[in-house]
């Protein structure tokens, strides 16, 4: 701006000088005229401030393949051995592992989330193995969680079924599912669980010490079951008899979800699962439930 009014004093005086005042005054008007709508112009260009989003950089979109990613994280040595020493007949069979990636298996957790077993069909999805599966989940590095950046049945990630109905209750915990461990109690695969009741004597056995080594080294103190035939399998293993609450949904059907305690002080919450209760209709949330324990066990 100011080499433009340079410019303007220079040729304005010049044109008074020898082409007369009254041109070189309408001469100098029509320059300042110019240079202010230039400036103006200039202003336009510069770049407006991005809206906040609530994030100090563009949020990133969650991985859509756990393949893509190479691990970085190192989990408690106890627990991948827990996992090297399953058995061949465990990892050669349909299922999957871990519901969160490795850096939820990190340092300490309160919280530990334990479906039944892995849904769908064992014919259909056979090559998705439980070997398998643990190699895409070494292959993680960034946080990842199924509920929310896997896409189940062909719908939008963290779209069908349970999923949103988890993240409706996590987000009301305040609690970040690709931080929170969460697994199921058996690692195979099953068309229904009376299926898998069938096998519980050997199944329950070979799968709970990779649950013992997670629940031991990231000091859980609280354990969240997904249905109340994982809740019973989970309270029979970690001696978890004594009733601390209830919780009782408010409409027709009468659904209840339980908190039980071991006498090593350790809480198993068994809350109605999510694939058949929608948990975003308040009469039917658990999570006042969970959160209750949670704040209990602090």
């Amino acid at each position: 701006m100011r080499l433009w009014i340079n410019l303007i004093g220079v040729f304005g005086i010049w044109f008074i000088v020898y082409e007369g005042v009254a041109i070189g005054v309408a001469l100098l008007l029509a320059i300042f005229a110019f240079a202010i709508w230039l400036h103006r112009q200039n202003r336009k260009q510069v770049a407006k401030p991005r809206r906040s989003t609530g994030y100090p950089n563009p949020r990133p979109s969650p991985p859509k393949s756990r393949k893509a990613l190479i691990m970085t994280d190192v989990q408690p040595a106890s627990i991948l051995s827990a996992v090297e020493q399953l058995a061949p007949s465990i990892m050669r069979r349909s299922g999957s592992l871990f519901y969160s990636g490795p850096s939820a298996f990190q340092g300490q957790h309160s919280l530990y989330v334990l479906g039944l077993n892995p849904g769908g069909s064992p014919v259909a999805q056979a090559t998705e193995t439980v070997e398998r599966d643990l190699a895409d989940w070494r292959a993680l590095t960034l946080p990842w969680s199924a509920y929310l950046d896997e896409s189940w049945q062909g719908k939008p990630a963290g779209a069908h079924g349970m999923q949103p109905r988890m993240r409706h209750m996590f987000d009301r915990l305040g609690l970040d599912l690709r931080e929170v461990p969460a697994s199921n109690v058996v690692f195979v695969r099953s068309t229904n669980e009376a299926a898998l009741a069938s096998e519980k004597a050997v199944l329950l056995p070979q799968c709970w010490p990779v649950h013992a080594a997670v629940i031991r080294d990231l000091g859980i103190r609280t354990i969240l079951c997904l249905g109340t035939t994982a809740g019973r399998w989970t309270r029979e293993a970690i001696g978890a008899h004594a009733l601390i609450d209830r919780f009782q949904e408010s409409n027709d059907r009468g659904w209840s979800s339980e908190a039980h305690i071991a006498a090593d002080g350790r809480a198993v919450v068994t809350v109605t699962h999510p694939g058949r209760a929608d948990w975003r209709n308040p009469a039917a949330d658990p999570t006042p439930l969970v959160k209750a324990v949670l704040e209990r066990q602090q």
